[in-house]
């Protein structure tokens, strides 16, 4: 026997005293295995006889042991003894177990309350709606509902810039414009004093105004009157025509694209023959330029200043021209307001086209226009047009077909020597201008009635209509002298501002608060606020 089992049988000899000695393979068992040993070999270590109260665990192998060993048996450790097990207790358990005699309701009471409170829950809310449907709903309609009335369309197609209200075409005016003394008095500023060959004068904005000269465009300040500067790449301008941010000046042949903001010139476009008069449509995107000598008409892109194609009208020398928002209907006449002193042509004629199509797709409907035909006016829409006879005295009103013809109304009677018709889009209204008749008559373009006579006593020499269509503003020369008219369009009230010189022109700025009054005679200009 080893050594170490010797130790391990005194110890338990002086716990449970002498123990017989077992077959070898049985003490090894005791030895190696420690607690997974059966109950034999452990009594070595434990007495059987030893009560449990007695006993203690290892504070290492948890086996248990005599309370007064020192050294563990089973794992040869100081034995650090816990102390005994107390007594298994005797009262009841922390939960104790359901009384057999119970009934079902005393083991089933929480689930029977909480159906009980969500039923009532649900009887509340049915009970309510009930008793009370009408509290927070809509009430219930006792009838059939009304079916939804669509509004009432216009009867006819309404212009650009207008709406449709209450069965009406209604004109919306544009933000930011307006008409010159809006909300005060007008002041006259000038008469300030141009070089001797202007041509045509236009303002740019509030505070400056361009000239056409000989040697170019010239710049202008509208509060002093004083020279800015010079475009010398623009030279013998004629005519100069505001076409969105861009001023387009006429020369003999060609026209110059002038950028307002800065006076730079941004292109030349070479026509190759006499410019006569440019009409700006389709919404500025189009701008027809008439060439009398060349008998034809030249379409511009204004996106990219150029000109794009040539209609030509026979042998006829075309004029005024007109075209609509669209783009798509035009309409030129051969009429020319003569020179003082010579005779006024008896003859004309009018030619209806289409300026989105090629020349070689033009129909080119020619309509005879006796009277001289001096002015043009297209419906933003195309659907009608009014041609001015100044040697008959007579404004004729043609309707527009579908296969692009044009058929000629009954004439409209106007006051002598007509030479100028504009458009008011709010009332759709036609304002025009007599020379010889001294008056300016304002005509209901769709019933085609005169509607007033605004008679004065000098001629009329120019019109302008403001962008909001509210006022208009005539040009009235005298010998030597001469009066500006404002005309309220609403009321028809006139209001007369004179001049120390004879007014011939009247230009507007974009937005209708500044107006520039050239005296052709006199080389003055007079800028009206």
């Amino acid at each position: 026997m080893d050594e170490e089992s010797r130790f391990y049988i005194e110890h338990a000899e002086d716990v449970a005293g002498p123990v017989t000695e077992e077959p070898h393979a049985s003490r090894s068992s005791t030895i190696y295995l420690g607690a997974a040993a059966e109950p034999i070999a452990r009594a070595a270590s434990i007495p059987a006889d030893v009560p449990a109260v007695m006993q203690a665990r290892c504070a290492v192998c948890l086996e248990r042991i005599a309370p007064s060993v020192d050294i563990c048996p089973e794992c040869d450790e100081a034995a650090v003894a816990s102390p005994p097990l107390p007594p298994p207790s005797k009262g009841p358990a922390s939960i104790p177990d359901l009384d057999p005699n119970a009934g079902w309701f005393a083991t089933h009471w929480r689930p029977v309350v909480t159906l009980g409170a969500v039923a009532t829950l649900l009887s509340s809310g049915i009970a309510l709606r009930f008793l009370a449907p009408d509290r927070f709903l809509a009430p219930h309609a006792t009838a059939k509902p009304a079916v939804a009335v669509a509004p009432e369309a216009c009867s006819s197609s309404c212009w650009n810039g207008e709406a449709c209200q209450q069965s009406h075409c209604v004109w919306q005016k544009p933000n930011n414009v307006g008409h010159v003394a809006a909300s005060a008095e007008p002041t006259i500023g000038g008469p300030f004093t141009l070089p001797k060959d202007v041509s045509d004068a236009i303002p740019l904005d509030g505070e400056r105004f361009a000239i056409s000269l000989l040697t170019g465009l010239q710049l202008h300040n509208a509060r002093t009157g004083g020279a800015l500067a010079l475009v010398t790449d623009a030279p013998q301008s004629r005519r100069l025509y505001r076409v969105g941010p861009v001023v387009y000046a006429t020369a003999p042949q060609r026209i110059f694209v002038i950028d307002a903001a800065t006076t730079h010139l941004l292109k030349t476009i070479e026509l190759g023959a006499q410019v006569g008069e440019l009409a700006v449509g389709a919404l500025g995107r189009r701008v027809l330029a008439s060439l009398p000598s060349a008998h034809a008409v030249a379409v511009v892109a204004t996106e990219y200043h150029a000109e794009i194609d040539r209609i030509q009208f026979g042998d006829d020398a075309v004029g005024p021209i007109g075209v609509d928002d669209t783009g798509k209907r035009a309409l030129t006449t051969t009429g020319q307001i003569p020179l003082a002193g010579l005779r006024e042509p008896s003859g004309g004629a009018a030619y209806a086209f289409d300026p989105s199509r090629l020349a070689s797709a033009q129909d080119r409907v020619r309509a005879s226009m006796v009277g001289n035909p001096v002015g043009v006016l297209m419906a933003p829409g195309g659907e009608a047009s009014w041609v001015v006879l100044r040697a008959e005295d007579a404004l004729v009103p043609l309707e527009w077909l579908p296969s692009g013809a044009i058929r000629q109304s009954g004439r409209i009677p106007t006051c002598r020597e007509p030479e100028q018709i504009e458009l008011v889009r709010r009332g759709r209204l036609g304002v025009l201008r007599c020379n010889e008749g001294r008056a300016v008559e304002v005509f209901d373009l769709q019933k085609g009635e005169l509607l007033q006579h605004i008679p004065f006593n000098g001629r009329v020499a120019d019109l302008a209509i403001s962008p909001d269509g509210e006022q208009a503003i005539v040009a009235l020369p005298t010998e030597g002298t001469g009066f500006i008219g404002l005309i309220d369009l609403t009321t028809y009230a006139v209001r007369m501002l004179p001049v120390s010189a004879e007014p011939t022109r009247v230009r507007l700025a974009p937005d209708g608060s500044m107006a520039l009054v050239l005296s052709d005679r006199a080389k003055v200009a007079w800028v009206l606020r």
